[in-house]
């Protein structure tokens, strides 16, 4: 069984590269509901959280601090939530799972981009996994542009 993460290839027009280090990997989600939202990859094939080491750890709370002040700059993302749930993963018999996070900004007020209006109604309760928006391509090249120019703007203030 072919694991989709692990098949992934940086010239995916719907899976979208944002940042990545040694162990992870930043891809911008093809549901933009909540505009920003993205998917952390564990590089390698790993399927539990017990097995992760302790650099990557390390290293996905580093990836987890950059992405969230790149969305805020980018989007003025007012919070956070952060998930790891691989339940589809054994919808499979064998399962095949793989570590990942979403990444899920959240607003209390709108973003505009494109004449296209985002907003967060269930701002302050947890997001609705059911409610998806995939917008155009051009708007999903615009969010990843927007939320790497943020990233590169950060390292270029602190001289890395």
């Amino acid at each position: 069984m072919t694991c989709p993460i692990c098949a992934w290839s940086p010239d995916n027009p719907v899976y979208i590269l944002l940042h990545e280090t040694d162990t992870w990997r930043v891809v911008l989600a093809p549901n933009q509901r909540l505009v920003g939202r993205c998917i952390l990859h564990l590089k390698r094939h790993c399927g539990d959280l017990a097995d992760l080491t302790a650099d990557e750890v390390l290293d996905w709370l580093a990836v987890v601090k950059t992405m969230e002040n790149a969305l805020r700059t980018a989007f003025d993302a007012t919070l956070f939530n952060v998930s790891c749930y691989m339940n589809h993963a054994y919808r499979e018999n064998p399962p095949n799972p793989h570590i990942h996070w979403w990444l899920v900004p959240r607003y209390n007020h709108e973003v505009e981009l494109q004449g296209w209006g985002f907003e967060d109604p269930e701002f302050g309760n947890p997001y609705r996994h059911d409610c998806q928006l995939e917008v155009p391509q051009s708007l999903h090249e615009e969010i990843g542009a927007r939320i790497r120019l943020a990233i590169e703007t950060a390292r270029a203030r602190q001289g890395t």
